[in-house]
């Protein structure tokens, strides 16, 4: 009776012990990775880390190697019980958290693919949607971001003084004057033509300079600008045209709206005058950090009280309704005042486009150029 407990137990040890052999061995693949059992993970040898907001929860880190034979590119191997669309939607979010930018996401037949840029990193995630033992694999490849690349230089903020200031309108020009200070509207000469429409992609230059320079002491509020690397988003914007930096990377940061955020149009049409409507929707979710409540024409009519309403377009229109909100700071009172038109296809002047820069912020909280120039770092 002991030799048979004894033969049994020996039996189910080596039963036990195939289950395992075959759990670690898994991926038939396995040996060309740096490590093949889920537990142990080999080192990560790499100049960069992944970030732990963007190890998947409760995945296990199957195998790590430089990808290419690089040092400075680290492609990790994972798995996880979830299926492909939670790992997506975890990562999707993840892309779009301060300080990082959703580049690329794309689903193929059997894949899901999400690229992420932050100051630091690029991330690239490969989802395999068809399961394996009922687990999902996906792949994590990051790369340290070469900032001679990633960064372009930005124009020099030296003081600007325009001689034609005095043909502004008088109330705008106190406005223009302390912009003009932080060297943040880029003209030809020392000219400013206050009273010429602005070309959309001047319009974004400006938004997004000053932007970053209100910023300057706070890097993760900054808008990272475009590279001579990136994919151009916009068939009509190329990597040669000088607005390019500042167009791409308003639209990688989802404040553009462009084939990233869902829109079906590829053109962005830079040369074409700015419209005040335009203005609205690509200033205010920046005053608003991307917080904007669903609204309608009806709220716009009770708040604002415009008797164009009804012309607003339907993707300015949540825009319009949360500029209400900052009162006498609100980019309508300060460059057009007291008015029961808005007239949203109306262009936009040289001199209205550097009054609406002027302060960025929700009413309560922001900065204005003045503020910013009598201090070496932003305040709220």
């Amino acid at each position: 009776m002991g030799w048979i407990l004894l033969f049994s137990t020996l039996l189910l040890s080596s039963c036990e012990g195939s289950r395992l052999q075959n759990l670690f061995a898994a991926d038939p693949n396995a040996d060309q990775w740096a490590g093949s059992s889920p537990t142990a993970p080999a080192p990560i040898e790499s100049s960069a880390t992944l970030p732990e907001n963007l190890q998947f929860p409760n995945a296990t880190l199957v195998a790590t190697q430089p990808q290419g034979g690089s040092p400075q590119t680290t492609e990790t191997r994972w798995q996880a019980q979830a299926p492909a669309i939670a790992i997506q939607q975890f990562y999707s979010q993840q892309f779009q958290q301060s300080g990082w930018q959703l580049v690329e996401q794309q689903v193929a037949r059997n894949a899901i693919t999400l690229k992420g840029r932050s100051a630091e990193l690029e991330v690239s995630v490969t989802i395999n949607t068809v399961p394996e033992n009922n687990l999902t694999t996906f792949t994590v490849v990051y790369t340290p971001v070469n900032r001679t690349i990633a960064t372009p230089t930005p124009p020099p903020a030296t003081p600007q003084t325009f001689t034609d200031l005095d043909q502004a309108p008088p109330p705008l020009q106190p406005a223009i004057r302390d912009l003009a200070e932080l060297g943040v509207l880029s003209t030809s000469g020392d000219r400013l033509q206050p009273n010429t429409p602005i070309r959309r992609g001047q319009f974004v230059r400006w938004l997004v300079t000053t932007y970053n320079r209100f910023y300057a002491d706070r890097p993760a509020r900054q808008i990272r600008l475009g590279n001579r690397n990136d994919t151009p988003i916009f068939q009509d914007v190329s990597r040669d045209n000088p607005d390019f930096p500042y167009i791409q990377g308003l639209a990688m940061a989802g404040f553009l709206p462009s084939p990233l955020t869902g829109d079906a149009s590829t053109l962005f049409r830079p040369d074409a005058p700015l419209t005040r409507e335009t203005l609205l929707q690509w200033k205010v979710p920046l005053d608003q950090q991307g917080r904007l409540s669903p609204s309608t024409i009806d709220r716009i009519q009770q708040t604002w009280g415009f008797k164009d309403s009804q012309r607003i377009a339907p993707s300015a229109i949540n825009a319009v309704a949360a500029d209400y909100l900052a009162g006498d700071l609100s980019n309508i009172r300060r460059i057009w005042g007291e008015t029961r038109l808005l007239q949203p296809q109306k262009t936009v002047t040289h001199a209205e486009a550097a009054a609406a820069l002027w302060y960025i912020g929700n009413g309560t909280e922001g900065l204005s150029a003045a503020m910013v120039k009598q201090a070496p770092s932003s305040a709220s």
